[in-house]
């Protein structure tokens, strides 16, 4: 039950978390499936970056003495689904790699708000640098992260 900012802060960076580790997962086969040199970097090198993130989010769960059980997150299962259904319909691979980035675009939007949600949260209960400062960097390295998802559906 949520009865507090806290009880809300905990339920947000829960479902931040269980997203990031879901994103883990999928990076690498969207690495595979791009036709794209580009594209298939940019997949690379942002699994490296979740990977981070995640590594961010953790000590965050011990500051504020929460465990990270996981959320599930339906936004994130509805973007998966979507993209597994029209990528079994598709003919032609090159069209995959805009339904990839779209795929991109999608979990960079749903983590964006997820983090907005956070610092607001995080700044009502008065949390420490520590804490505003690590989702602070988090969500600018996904605000960078949807910019190049951008760029790359002009290819």
């Amino acid at each position: 039950m949520i009865e507090s900012d806290r009880d809300l802060f905990v339920r947000e960076l829960r479902e931040l978390y269980h997203i990031e580790r879901e994103l883990e997962e999928v990076q690498s086969g969207l690495a595979e499936a791009a036709t794209d040199e580009e594209l298939e970097e940019f997949f690379m090198a942002h699994s490296e970056t979740t990977t981070e993130q995640i590594g961010r989010l953790e000590p965050i769960f011990d500051a504020i003495e929460a465990e990270p059980g996981p959320i599930d997150n339906p936004a994130l299962e509805g973007l998966r689904t979507d993209r597994e259904d029209i990528v079994g319909d598709l003919n032609d691979p090159v069209l995959g790699d805009l339904v990839e980035t779209e795929l991109a675009r999608g979990i960079e939007r749903l983590e964006i708000t997820k983090l907005e949600t956070l610092l607001e949260l995080s700044d009502r209960i008065g949390h420490p640098n520590e804490i505003t400062d690590r989702l602070e960097r988090t969500k600018q390295e996904a605000e960078n992260g949807l910019e190049e998802a951008k760029e790359l559906t002009a290819i």
